[in-house]
């Protein structure tokens, strides 16, 4: 087989990552948009020494529990990979993969994988989406004629860094939110004002943002453009803002953001506040938080409440642990347990998380909660510092980026031997190569895996590991 050939398949399973996987002759497959029980027609994308990798071109046989999915742009548009998968199926799935890559690559022995926790809420849960100004947009079937052909506002096309596919609205956000998406597109068009063109980085509208305060209903926006068309630019961007507020009463926040990085992301160099005060209200539990505009906050607000539950659950916390929460970003963990322990001590690199971190340590009325700034592996590497001024870690809280954890870092935890360690984790196959090595000391007592994001590929679990 070569790329282009077709070949007939049986899908056996989901493998992590959202890919269906089959096997043929003793030679296994990756097919992207598979299901398990499906009998499909794939195209063969590259074939290696030992598997090889393919699309679904035709679904011979359904599998048993592939449904319609809702949205008219699934499979297109890249952000969901599973809407044509049942939510229960989906959540199965997700367990097994957890089970099998800590099996596999993390040598974990027996099983303490427990069932995924699913979310209450599989459509309209996102509290943050980013949208793309194009004057390329990547041209679909039953495409509406009215719409103009040098315009898009929406979303990335998959491996198409130039191409945006337009859309009236995504099915995992609000109907409020999505209402906005189309008036802005719409007085947008009417500005006459280009989108931005990264062929020769030139045009005016680069980017969308959306925040929702699910638990407060604050509504807050970022509209990001370059710095092109100064003497139309402006009044084209307060005539835009004059016709939203009449149309959306609901907003609370928006900032102007001017960028004119060559690189396709949604920060700006300079920012100018518009209305409010620049933060989203949000609510997680009995605990409140303001996220400024480019800060990190879990876009699922309900299964935020599950997951950090869950670390409450997992830990058995007595209410007299010190606990240290390494890479703590804006602190949103050690506020919501920090009702349970004794103390919580927070490690964050960059300045401007730790700093709405303490703006929200504040508002919750929490005086046992200490959040510093400070590279990872040099503020736990001088550990007399800290517990020097903190006390010694009953409890680690492991949160790193989805590129894991360095390992130094992973050595410096290892001296310091706390008694618990909580990994969570967004990337179980970093999480799995990290406990080779936590498991020199440590045993493993429970792993639960949360669903956060419904109808995609991406799982969060929670590892809790007790020193032996």
């Amino acid at each position: 087989m070569k790329k282009g050939d077709c070949i007939e398949l049986l899908i056996d399973d989901l493998v992590y990552g959202g890919r269906g996987v089959a096997r043929k002759d003793e030679f296994v497959w990756f097919v992207d948009g598979g299901l398990p029980g499906q009998t499909v027609q794939a195209v063969v994308r590259r074939r290696r020494k030992s598997y090889g990798e393919a699309r679904v071109r035709e679904v011979i046989e359904p599998g048993p529990d592939q449904i319609e999915a809702p949205c008219p742009y699934f499979g297109i548009c890249g952000g969901c990979q599973l809407q044509h998968l049942k939510y229960e199926a989906q959540v199965a799935a997700k367990t097994r993969q957890v089970r099998d890559i800590l099996t596999r690559i993390g040598q974990l022995s027996g099983d303490p994988v427990q069932e995924t926790r699913p979310a209450e809420q599989i459509y309209g849960y996102r509290n943050k989406m980013e949208f793309t100004f194009s004057d390329r947009p990547w041209v679909i079937q039953d495409r509406d004629e009215d719409k103009p052909e040098d315009f898009a506002l929406g979303l990335h096309v998959p491996g198409r860094f130039d191409k945006v596919l337009d859309i009236d609205a995504c099915l995992l956000q609000s109907e409020t939110a999505n209402q906005l998406l189309r008036d802005v597109r719409d007085l947008v068009l009417k500005t006459e004002l280009p989108p931005y063109r990264v062929q020769d980085h030139a045009g005016f509208w680069r980017f969308l943002v959306i925040r929702e305060g699910k638990q407060t209903s604050d509504l807050f926006m970022k509209v990001i453009t370059s710095s092109q068309a100064p003497q139309r630019g402006k009044p084209a961007f307060e005539w835009l803002m004059h016709k939203l507020f009449w149309n959306h009463l609901e907003l609370t926040g928006v900032i102007h953001g001017i960028s004119d990085k060559k690189a396709q992301v949604a920060f700006s160099e300079s920012e100018t506040l518009v209305l409010g005060d620049g933060r989203l209200r949000e609510q997680v539990g009995s605990c409140m938080y303001e996220i400024s505009s480019d800060a990190f906050f879990q876009t699922n607000t309900g299964q935020t409440k599950v997951l950090f539950d869950t670390i409450i659950e997992l830990a058995g916390f007595s209410g007299n642990e010190i606990v240290y929460d390494l890479y703590c970003g804006t602190g949103a963990i050690g506020i919501y347990i920090a009702r349970h322990v004794k103390q919580v001590v927070g490690i964050e690199a960059i300045p401007a998380a730790v700093e709405d971190g303490n703006r929200n340590v504040e508002l919750n009325n929490l005086g046992n909660v200490h959040l510093m700034t400070g590279d990872m592996m040099d503020a736990i590497h001088d550990t007399h510092a800290l517990t020097g001024k903190f006390g010694a870690a009953d409890v680690v809280i492991l949160d790193p980026p989805r590129g894991g954890t360095h390992p130094g870092t992973i050595r410096d935890l290892l001296s310091w031997k706390p008694p618990c360690i909580i990994y969570v984790s967004c990337n179980p196959p970093m999480l799995a190569k990290d406990l080779t090595e936590l498991q020199t000391l440590y045993r493993v007592e429970a792993v639960q895996p949360v669903d956060m994001f419904p109808h995609t590929k991406h799982i969060e679990v929670v590892c809790v590991l007790r020193r032996k």
